[in-house]
């Protein structure tokens, strides 16, 4: 198998800025204590500006792959919500990215931020099974936002929020080949960010959380688009390193045959 290595000439875009961006353009942010219409009004929101960065942020490294944030693409009951999808006519569906977010703490109970735990899983699960029973060759990411405290908030032998998430989250990861479990995808993410704007970065929940406080292994928001393009890559193309660290996708030279000129 090739090695998973992105393409990697492209600027680095800033994470800070693109939350505060889309921070800014979904506001107004509603309080605990708001209605659940305005809640779902804001994280809707949110997914909107926030694929549309994703996708103008990846489609430099895909060719003539489309970006769009039309939110939509086929799978197995017609057409279904996508947050982000790069489709090719030879291809289909080859890249699809969902998002999801809980951004505020519970106003009942524990206050924390597992609260539709159960209601975003099966959205995942339903997307995942949809678009991969059609297209089982499509690379699907989940990324579930965060706020950074929903790490801190443990107690005792209680996990964080975020722990919680990475441990719920796990089992519809991972989905390495084709004929794989289609309720699973090739990755999830959780990106952690300040209400503030100041700091976004992501992890990877098949690697080890903290029980409680802040993973010491992060993502910046240019290593997130690094690692899915290079799930893209490993689905869709050979990939080749020269010795000198020049990367390039592996594409087969056309030579002339024996009785052309050269």
């Amino acid at each position: 198998m090739p090695s998973k290595s992105p393409k990697s000439n492209q600027p680095t875009p800033d994470g800070v800025k693109v939350i505060a961006d889309v921070l800014e353009a979904s506001a107004p942010r509603p309080e605990r204590s708001d209605a659940v219409g305005e809640k779902n009004q804001y994280a809707v929101r949110f997914a909107d500006h926030m694929a549309a960065r994703i996708a103008a942020d990846l489609s430099p490294r895909l060719g003539d792959i489309q970006a769009t944030t039309k939110r939509n693409a086929g799978s197995v009951r017609g057409k279904k919500q996508l947050d982000i999808n790069f489709s090719t006519p030879q291809l289909g569906l080859a890249l699809g990215i969902s998002l999801k977010s809980v951004h505020l703490r519970d106003v009942k109970g524990a206050e924390r931020y597992t609260h539709n735990m159960k209601r975003n899983e099966e959205e995942l699960r339903i997307e995942a099974s949809g678009y991969h029973k059609r297209q089982p060759y499509a690379v699907m990411i989940g990324v579930l936002f965060l706020p950074f405290d929903s790490a801190d908030d443990g107690k005792k032998d209680n996990p964080s929020s975020f722990g919680s998430w990475v441990r719920h989250l796990r089992p519809y990861a991972g989905r390495d080949e084709p004929t794989d479990e289609i309720d699973r995808f090739e990755k999830i993410y959780i990106a952690l960010y300040e209400p503030d704007g100041t700091d976004l970065r992501f992890f990877d929940v098949q690697r080890d959380p903290p029980k409680n406080g802040r993973p010491a292994e992060l993502l910046d928001y240019g290593q997130f688009l690094d690692a899915v393009y290079r799930e893209y890559l490993w689905r869709n193309e050979a990939d080749f390193r020269w010795a000198e660290g020049e990367e390039e996708p592996l594409e087969v030279e056309e030579f002339p045959s024996d009785d052309e000129e050269t």
